[in-house]
């Protein structure tokens, strides 16, 4: 994944090549529920898209997916500064509430 080098004008004008404005452009924008299906029992990460609501977006570009919550909050580390982000657990509430309870 490319790395922005100019994290104070990154947005939907930039041209750094980073997550935020390349991902209209190289159609990796995904309905977040067919993504889920591909996913199940995974935490997973977004990148939300201009214009999406960022609280329950429904479509975004999916950054990391993994059984191990730490895998992808490194992954998230390394998306650019000023991007929003939506990462959650797709799986059963009491798998989550297990997980709570770890941490």
């Amino acid at each position: 994944m490319p790395t922005c080098t100019n994290h104070s004008g990154c947005g939907p004008g930039c041209a750094c090549g980073c997550p935020y404005t390349g991902m209209a452009e190289g159609e990796r924008i995904e309905q977040i529920a067919e993504v889920e299906q591909r996913h199940p029992g995974q935490w997973l990460a977004f990148v939300i898209p201009p214009g999406e609501d960022e609280y329950a977006p429904e479509r975004g570009m999916l950054v990391a997916s993994s059984a191990d919550d730490n895998e992808v909050w490194d992954a998230v580390a390394r998306v650019t500064s000023n991007q929003i982000v939506h990462v959650y657990y797709n799986g059963p509430l009491e798998s989550y509430l297990a997980w709570a309870d770890g941490v």
